[in-house]
């Protein structure tokens, strides 16, 4: 309860935080499902392994740039990570990106003129 209301006063200090916040969680949620998706149904017999396609549809354009790296003398398990990775970081772009500027703190009250 308590790490809610640090990130609830965290989110309030920019000008768009909350709107922010709530379009990063969304896409955190879609990247999420989407993961636990490809997992599952890339366990059923019969896959061809091409449901991978909306992880990487999903994380894309920085999912795009992971193809490039040389993976195979990687563990299959950490090839599996770095895509949710990616949606992660994109999370965290997208929470930078549309927070807009912070907001002029409060003046202390010892500050303020009397009134």
């Amino acid at each position: 309860m308590r790490s809610l209301q640090w990130i609830g006063r965290h989110v309030s200090r920019y000008e768009r935080g909350v709107l922010a916040a709530r379009l990063a969680g969304v896409y955190v949620l879609i990247v999420s499902a989407a993961t636990v998706y490809v997992v599952i149904s890339t366990c059923l017999p019969g896959s061809q392994g091409l449901e991978a396609l909306v992880l990487l549809a999903v994380t894309s354009p920085l999912s795009q740039l992971l193809i490039f790296l040389p993976m195979g003398s990687l563990n299959v398990t950490v090839q599996v990570l770095l895509w949710p990775a990616a949606g992660l970081v994109q999370a965290w772009l997208l929470w930078l990106i549309a927070r807009g500027r912070r907001k002029s703190a409060a003046p202390p009250p010892e500050a303020r003129s009397p009134e």
